[in-house]
């Protein structure tokens, strides 16, 4: 019985290609890329390992990303999350608060809690590959003008989670 789902899928598979291969002949040349594509170009890096290029298309833009909102949904009570993140320099600290200013200007408060967790970690080296291990810190260990990557919830009043402070 899978031999034959086989064979009648890679029937379908060949009958399909050849037909988009027709489609493709016959159409209008292909219209410039658009901003997306050539974004996506831009995420090909060579690793030192090996000459191929490989693809770190998420890892790449994550990496570069200077603020960021999105929503989660708990699949089990179908409640949503909303989550907030910024890399940027720290402009004021207290052990209730810090304030961060992003590259673009963008300028966001985070609640300190009991929940926050705040590690140090030293800056990577040029052209390292390795990860530099975090160590766990407090909040009185951030100063002004410290770069830090600050991860949080919620909407109007935003809670830290997550606090790393880039020595």
């Amino acid at each position: 019985m899978w031999k034959t789902i086989a064979i009648i899928g890679a029937t379908a598979a060949a009958i399909g290609g050849a037909g988009t291969a027709a489609f493709a002949a016959s159409a209008a040349p292909s219209p410039t890329p658009s901003p997306i594509s050539t974004a996506a170009a831009s995420d090909i890096v060579a690793t030192p390992s090996t000459t191929q290029a490989v693809k770190h298309p998420g890892a790449n833009r994550v990496r570069r990303a200077v603020h960021a909102t999105w929503v989660t949904e708990n699949k089990k009570t179908k409640t949503f999350t909303t989550h907030d993140a910024i890399r940027g320099q720290v402009t004021a600290v207290s052990p209730t608060s810090i304030t961060v200013r992003a590259a673009d200007n963008v300028v966001e408060t985070y609640v300190i809690s009991a929940r926050t967790k705040v590690f140090t970690r030293a800056p990577r080296a040029a052209g390292s590959q390795t990860a530099v291990p975090k160590a766990a810190a407090s909040i009185a260990d951030v100063h002004s003008g410290d770069a830090v990557f600050v991860g949080g919830v919620g909407r109007a009043g935003l809670s830290a989670l997550r606090v790393i402070d880039v020595k």
